[in-house]
């Protein structure tokens, strides 16, 4: 049976945001071939590796999920902490198919100075770099997306905003426009589900789409004609066709075809929105694309923490990245698959008189897999409270560069801005030592 779960806003009241980035037909032309010809001008062919990423906007209170204090007196909270399949390891009672699935996955509860403020701190995360005025630093999508190229036909880099409750979106910063996501702004759990992207706008039949093409294929010719020398103009011929090939592409159409599924494997992951998504990434991934991003919001829960926790987040985002992990480690993907939960902050200790959390920089816990992470361990640990961290601490940098680094990136690697600015992928983080094989 398909559930469509209710996700509470966040504190300021910004709720999902639609949007398109990439645009494959319209009345302006296509937008994907400027994301190709950058791709092809990156050129470095890293093999193998792809990421899913999965973003709990909000803020994940740690103390109901991984990091659960049941001797802390009055801000131990409702929940009681249960065993893994791995000896040592606990983690909430509601998450009881994560716990059957400790053996693949690394709980690094020693995250601390993350920004307690929502948009600012949920770019930290995704960027690995402390947000500043003066420049914008790229999502690790955009930067997978800068490093590796992907089958013809299937877009490098895929997000889907399952219930974005956040102000922060993927943002490909200094890098370019050309290194944004393409944007699935549909829900994979819907009947009707589709990719309006690849379909010709309304009321264009496929043989106007194609005299389109054509058009632009003589347009091109004609200004190629006109400057040979100017680079842009002659590889426009290339892209479009790249960008061409995407929209004829039958990989991955057939990887969005999710009602082709085995309906068992569905109701595995969980007939949800956080559900479907996660299976949708694994179909994607499993065709070429390079990274998928999701974002599953309502973690800001500065009232009713424990009822949304136990009745609308923990259940359906639990069955879905178990089975996520389950299912990459069956296919022989999870090697080569980079798997990380997380959200920008974690919960205040103290439980307000809402019965309610709030924002918490100073500790929190982050979920990673695959691609070289050693399962079945925790690194950090916070005090009785979980209010900081004692031992092992890391950054919200440190992560990232770890994760970078699964990828077979060089997180100190430079980049340039447009003003030729050398700039490092992350700036002040560090690999975190024992997190790998």
């Amino acid at each position: 049976m398909k559930r469509n779960i209710s996700i509470p806003c966040r504190c300021d009241g910004v709720s999902r945001r639609d949007l398109l980035k990439i645009g494959l037909l319209g009345a302006g032309g296509f937008a994907l071939p400027d994301l190709l010809r950058a791709e092809s001008a990156a050129g470095n062919g890293h093999q193998g590796k792809s990421a899913i990423l999965i973003y709990l906007d909000g803020g994940q209170s740690h103390l109901e999920s991984w990091d659960l204090k049941p001797d802390a007196g009055e801000t131990a909270g409702e929940f009681k902490p249960i065993s893994t399949n791995v000896p040592g390891i606990q983690v909430c009672e509601h998450m009881p198919q994560l716990a059957k699935q400790a053996d693949k996955y690394c709980v690094v509860r020693g995250v601390e100075k993350a920004i307690g403020i929502h948009g600012i701190g949920m770019s930290y995360v995704r960027s690995g770099n402390r947000p500043v005025p003066s420049l914008k630093y790229p999502d690790m999508g955009s930067v997978i997306t800068r490093e590796f190229e992907s089958p013809r036909g299937i877009p490098p880099f895929i997000s889907m905003p399952v219930s974005r409750s956040n102000s922060t979106i993927e943002t490909p910063g200094y890098l370019g426009v050309a290194y944004s996501s393409f944007t699935v702004d549909d829900n994979p759990n819907a009947d009707d589900f589709q990719i309006r992207a690849l379909n010709t706008p309304s009321g264009m039949s496929p043989n106007r789409a194609r005299k389109r093409m054509a058009l632009v294929e003589q347009l091109d010719t004609a200004y190629r004609d006109l400057d040979l020398a100017n680079d842009n103009v002659a590889g426009m011929d290339r892209f479009y066709a790249q960008a061409h090939d995407i929209l004829r592409s039958k990989n991955i159409r057939k990887a969005f075809d999710i009602q082709s599924e085995n309906s068992a494997v569905r109701e595995w992951y969980g007939r949800t929105n956080i559900g479907q998504a996660c299976l949708l990434a694994r179909r994607l991934v499993e065709s070429g694309v390079r990274c998928v991003t999701l974002d599953f919001g309502g973690w800001d829960t500065h009232r009713n923490n424990f009822g949304d926790m136990k009745d609308k987040l923990l259940p359906p985002w639990d069955q879905a990245v178990a089975a996520l992990l389950q299912d990459l480690h069956q296919r022989g993907m999870l090697e080569t698959t980079l798997v990380w939960s997380t959200g920008e902050m974690g919960r205040t200790p103290k439980i307000n008189k809402d019965a309610g959390r709030d924002h918490w920089g100073n500790a929190m816990s982050m979920m990673l897999a695959g691609a070289g992470i050693r399962g079945g361990q925790v690194i950090g640990k916070t005090d009785k409270t979980g209010s900081s961290v004692i031992e092992e601490g890391c950054t919200p940098a440190d992560v990232a560069a770890s994760a970078i680094h699964a990828m077979g990136i060089n997180p100190q690697k430079e980049y340039h801005t447009s003003t030729g600015r050398p700039i490092r992928i992350v700036r002040d983080g560090k690999v975190i030592p024992g997190l790998f094989v």
